[in-house]
C-alpha cells in the first residue's frame, strides 16, 4: 500500500513508521524492495520484502492473505497493524489493527470498476468485524465505519492524521519570487492538489464554477490543477478542453513533494472541491503554508477544515461560483485574519500525536 509514497495511504504508511520509530517501537515494515528508500530508520532486520511477484494488486491481496500470517508467526510479532483495508487479513496469528481511511464503496457509488466495489461493500464489512481495533482517520470515517461496516462503536478509535510541519510552512518572500520565476506564474492562481480522478475529486464542476466566476467578476486569476491521471481523467481532459476559459487551466502534472508548500504558499487559495474524503491532506498541508482553503461542506472535510476556511456544496457550480467570489472578494485584513488563524488550526495536526495515540491503541489492544 506504499505506492512509492504517492498515494494518501502510502504517505500516511512513511509518515507514521517514521514518527513510531521516533517513539522506540521495534517496528517492521512489509513492502516492496522499490519503496524500502521511503525508509531510511527501517534497517535491514525490520524489513520483510513483498516480492515483486506480489505487487499488483489481485496478487498483493492473496500474499497478504496466504504469506503474511505464516510470516507474523515465525517472526513472533506482537501485533500487525494494516494500513488500508483492502490488505486486512481473514486470519492472523496475531492480534490485528487495521487503519480505515474512508467506507467510499458506499458513499461513492462509481468511484471504484465492478470487482473493487463488490469487495469493499461485500468482503470489507466482515473483514472489519475480524479487527481487535479499527482506527478511522476521522471522525465522519468512523461514523461510516459503524454505519456501513457494522463495527462495534467500541473497537472503532479516531487517530487524526497529522502532517509534516518542518516541510508544510510559510514560505519566504525570496524563496516565493524564486518558485513564481521558475513556473513562469505571472498570474494569481488557485491550485487544486488531487489525481485527476472523476467524479470523485469532481474537476469538472470545479472548471465550470471557475469559467462562471470569471465571467461574472472578470478577474483575471488562473486555475492550477495538479495531480496525475487517474480514473476517468478523460473525463476532466474534455472538461478543460471545451472550457471557454482553457487558456487559464494550467496542468503542471504531479506535483513533487518537494516543491509542493511553494504551491500552496504562492497561491491566492487552495480550493479541494472533492466529493468524498477520509480526512483531506491538503487542507491541512495548505494552511500550515500560510494559504487560504475553499472547501466543499461534506463528509470528513467538515471536520478538518477549521475555522479560517471558506466552504461550499460541492455538488452545485452556482455554489462554488459563489464561494470564489467571497474568497475574491475577502480585504488584506480578512486574508491575514484567516490565515492566521488557519496556521493556528492546521498546528495541532502532527506525527507525533498521531504515533503517540497509536502507540496507546497497540498496548491496549495488547495487554488490555
Amino acid at each position: 500500500m506504499i505506492q512509492g509514497g504517492l498515494s494518501g495511504v502510502g504517505r500516511y504508511v512513511i509518515a507514521l513508521a517514521g514518527a513510531l520509530v521516533e517513539r522506540g517501537i521495534d517496528l517492521h515494515v512489509a513492502g516492496l524492495e522499490a519503496d524500502r528508500r521511503h525508509f531510511p530508520r527501517i534497517g535491514e532486520s525490520n524489513w520483510v520484502t513483498i516480492p515483486d511477484s506480489a505487487s499488483s494488486g489481485l496478487k498483493n491481496l492473496i500474499w497478504h492473505q496466504l504469506k503474511l500470517p505464516g510470516i507474523l508467526k515465525k517472526g513472533g510479532y506482537d501485533l500487525v497493524h494494516i494500513p488500508s483495508y483492502r490488505r486486512m487479513i481473514i486470519r492472523s496469528p496475531v492480534p490485528q489493527i487495521a487503519t480505515i481511511h474512508d467506507c467510499a464503496p458506499f458513499v461513492l457509488a462509481h468511484k471504484y470498476d465492478f470487482f473493487r466495489g463488490l469487495f469493499g461493500r461485500r468482503l470489507v464489512p466482515w473483514m472489519a468485524r475480524r479487527m481487535d481495533r479499527v482506527i478511522a482517520v476521522s471522525q465522519t470515517t468512523a461514523a461510516d465505519i459503524e454505519k456501513y461496516l457494522r463495527v462495534d462503536s467500541g473497537r472503532v478509535q479516531v487517530v487524526h492524521n497529522g502532517i509534516d510541519h518542518r516541510h508544510f510552512k510559510p514560505a519566504e518572500a525570496v524563496a516565493l519570487e524564486a518558485f513564481r520565476l521558475r513556473h513562469h506564474l505571472d498570474k494569481p492562481y488557485l491550485v487544486y492538489i488531487a489525481r485527476f480522478e472523476h467524479p470523485a475529486k469532481n474537476h469538472v464542476r470545479l472548471i465550470q464554477a471557475f469559467s462562471q466566476w470569471r465571467k461574472e467578476t472578470g478577474w483575471d486569476w488562473q486555475l492550477v490543477l495538479g495531480g496525475a491521471p487517474w480514473h476517468g481523467s478523460e473525463v476532466i481532459d474534455a472538461a478543460i478542453e471545451r472550457s471557454p476559459v482553457r487558456d487559464e487551466i494550467r496542468l503542471p502534472g504531479f506535483i513533487d513533494d518537494a516543491e509542493l508548500p511553494l504551491w500552496y504558499a504562492a497561491s491566492k487559495a487552495l480550493v479541494f472541491p472533492s466529493l468524498m474524503e477520509g480526512f483531506g491532506f491538503p487542507v491541512i498541508e495548505a494552511q500550515a503554508c500560510g494559504a487560504l482553503v475553499l472547501t466543499s461542506d461534506s463528509t470528513s472535510l467538515k471536520e478538518v477544515r477549521g475555522p479560517a476556511s471558506l466552504c461550499s456544496d460541492p455538488m452545485s457550480e452556482a455554489s462554488m461560483a459563489e464561494a470564489l467570489k467571497s474568497l475574491s472578494g475577502l480585504s488584506e485584513a480578512e486574508r491575514a485574519e484567516r490565515i492566521a488563524t488557519g496556521l493556528e488550526w492546521a498546528s495541532q495536526f502532527s506525527w507525533e500525536h498521531a504515533a503517540e495515540a497509536m502507540e496507546t491503541h497497540y498496548r491496549e489492544v495488547l495487554h488490555g
